[in-house]
């Protein structure tokens, strides 16, 4: 049967619902850390009420203009705002922003001189025991990450080839809300990535070793609201109603994969980015209908997993994906991100991930790995 638990307060409402959240917050909360991604959001009507609403409070503003943050981006912001006695910080954007967010809260007035200091921190979690962290709060501008509503971060080392993982319950988000209109300048691209992400979430929250009645619920919700409107949300992005609907499946998606974690499409994933430069949703989703069959004996009530995706068998699962990419203009095989021989065995070496892999309800070995790679090579 399993727990479920999840203390992130989520309103489903408009940017404005800042200002009420601060003040619940209590008198205390003066100075905020704010970030936000580039221009083109600060040149929105959302950007517009947002500072409307800080305008009694004394605001640090980051504007973030990368993507999958690496370590040293990490100590950059850090460096940014180490001197400053911030009581609160808000993340409007994507998961990087988000990521950002919650790795921050964790640093606050932790004394770090150097990014190689700053990695043995991560790995040593030293950070867990931080008494200076602050609430944060998530308005994400995406429908798929998740990240609002988990109490990890992922950061990137490149310079040693790995993913870090910054994660204590003390992360979780104090708020997350949930604006669908944020969503709908997204690109059609950025739209269908973060969407395939939400459903690998979503799936993989489905059948993790950690899965739960409650986690399976918002899994299925989640896959039924995802599949039900990516395509035609791509068609017509600046369709509220389904915007909505999205949001709600991503929400739905990080609920369930919050108790559950992830599983073998995202150990997988991390070292198809870190050396093939794929899109975080698409390198997840490349191996979704691969793993799944290879689950699949394992997996209870699988009946129910199918009529979530609409579909009878796993083949249509897999073409369902592929025309997601087609529509949004992904390449579905691994040749053409450039990858070779030598590359694949190297992803297989970094796939397995602890806490990702050995969530996965069967146990793979590289070879298995290295099949799945190269079924879509």
């Amino acid at each position: 049967m399993g727990s479920f638990y999840n203390p992130v307060k989520v309103l489903i409402n408009r940017i404005d619902e800042i200002e009420r959240v601060l003040i619940n917050l209590g008198s205390q909360v003066k100075n905020i850390v704010l970030l936000t991604r580039g221009e083109d959001f600060l040149d929105s009507l959302s950007a517009h009420t947002l500072m409307k609403c800080l305008e009694n409070f004394n605001v640090k503003h980051l504007q973030v203009g990368i993507s999958n943050p690496d370590i040293e981006d990490l100590f950059h912001y850090y460096s940014q705002i180490k001197n400053v006695d911030f009581h609160c910080i808000i993340g409007v954007g994507g998961g990087t922003i988000l990521d950002l967010s919650k790795s921050l809260s964790a640093l606050k007035h932790i004394e770090i001189d150097s990014t190689n200091q700053l990695r043995l921190l991560i790995k040593q979690k030293s950070y867990v025991e931080n008494q200076n962290i602050v609430p944060w709060i998530g308005i994400p501008t995406t429908s798929g990450t998740g990240s609002e509503l988990t109490c990890w971060a992922t950061i990137w080392d490149r310079a040693k080839g790995v993913k870090l993982s910054i994660e204590s319950e003390n992360l979780y988000a104090h708020t997350a809300i949930i604006d669908s209109t944020l969503t709908t300048s997204l690109p059609k691209k950025l739209t269908a990535s973060t969407a395939l992400d939400a459903l690998c979430h979503a799936t993989e929250a489905y059948w993790s070793k950690n899965s739960n009645e409650l986690s399976k619920v918002y899994a299925l919700e989640a896959i039924k609201r995802i599949v039900g409107n990516l395509e035609k949300v791509l068609d017509c992005p600046y369709d509220l109603t389904l915007r909505n609907e999205m949001a709600l499946g991503s929400l739905y998606a990080g609920l369930a994969f919050s108790n559950t974690r992830t599983t073998a499409c995202h150990s997988i994933s991390y070292p198809l980015t870190l050396y093939l430069g794929i899109d975080h949703g698409v390198a997840t989703s490349l191996t979704l209908a691969k793993i799944m069959e290879l689950n699949l004996e394992t997996i209870i009530d699988k009946n129910q997993l199918f009529e979530a995706f609409g579909v009878a068998n796993i083949e249509e699962v897999k073409q369902f994906i592929i025309h997601i990419y087609e529509q949004a203009g992904f390449p579905s095989n691994l040749k053409d991100y450039n990858a070779n021989l030598e590359i694949i065995e190297s992803i297989v070496e970094n796939a397995f991930t602890k806490g990702r892999m050995d969530n996965n309800p069967i146990a793979l070995t590289k070879k298995d790995v290295l099949s799945v790679l190269m079924s879509i090579f």
